[in-house]
């Protein structure tokens, strides 16, 4: 059934007993999916570049978060709709705090309090586990009425993080790199159309190509009209070369500067600019 309304003790017990919301990788099993809850925004269901299995996220903010912790180096494993498990342990926490702990519409079960992103770092940093709870600023800004309660909703989460030890942080698109996100969303399909990888074999020259044809003004359009004659392959083939050496970072952009466009320029950094200029250095 869809845990949303209704649900009794028993069904909890299945979901848990059953996996959701637990696993690692390709194995992870979300406890919610795009189906059970309303999305806020577009809801997305996405094949993962790191995890090879699909992405349930239930808003452009929670996609946007992970488009961007799955181009990070640093990131191993991404886990969306993670559930704080043990069951009973989020329904003491609330307790404790006096906090009315949140059920399933419909009914007085207790909900599966789910974190939205839980990444697991790939180095031997200090924290190898960071917890992400993704809410739009008006969600909790002081004159939404149903503030006060996403609050303490957090608070819950937090609460449970602290005890682990796992840095807990709370994303909004105030402090998520917005375009960055939507840059590499604009290239990232050319990172899962594995019928595509014939291409990779011009991968080298291709970027070396790139260095030698780009020019500040010429459009993004432009640059892969020039770059498909060299190659001889079709504008999209370009735009697939293109895309994968940004996502293996062969090719240097600025994904923070603008949004990228086909009749805009393609924004590089200031180290290719350098080289550009100084090829020797």
């Amino acid at each position: 059934m869809s845990k949303r309304k209704g649900a009794t003790p028993q069904n909890v017990l299945s979901w848990i007993a059953n996996g959701d919301g637990q696993g690692k990788l390709e194995n992870y099993k979300p406890f919610l999916h795009v189906r059970d809850v309303p999305s806020q925004g577009r809801s997305a269901i996405d094949l993962g570049l790191k995890t090879g299995r699909s992405h349930h996220y239930l808003s452009d903010l929670e996609y946007g978060c992970h488009v961007v912790a799955e181009y990070a180096n640093n990131v191993g494993d991404i886990r969306e709709q993670y559930a704080l498990l043990p069951w009973e342990e989020t329904q003491q926490i609330a307790q404790d705090l006096g906090i009315k702990h949140p059920a399933y519409p419909g009914s007085s079960t207790p909900i599966v309090v789910t974190t939205d992103i839980v990444l697991t770092m790939a180095d031997s940093s200090q924290f190898p586990t960071i917890a992400v709870s993704v809410k739009m600023s008006s969600e909790i800004e002081i004159g939404n009425k149903t503030a006060k309660r996403t609050l303490e909703k957090l608070l819950i989460e937090k609460k449970y993080w602290e005890r682990r030890a796992v840095p807990w942080i709370l994303c909004t698109e105030r402090n998520l790199p917005l375009n960055r996100a939507y840059n590499l969303d604009f290239f990232r399909n050319t990172m899962q159309r594995v019928e595509l990888d014939h291409l990779n074999k011009h991968l080298p020259d291709f970027v070396i190509q790139f260095g030698e044809t780009w020019e500040p003004n010429l459009s993004l359009t432009q640059l892969l009209a020039e770059l498909a004659l060299v190659f001889s392959i079709s504008k999209s083939d370009a735009f697939t070369l293109l895309g994968r050496a940004i996502w293996m970072r062969l090719i240097k952009v600025d994904l923070d500067a603008v949004r990228f466009e086909h009749l805009r320029p393609l924004p590089v950094t200031s180290e290719f600019h350098t080289q550009k200029e100084y090829p020797n250095v």
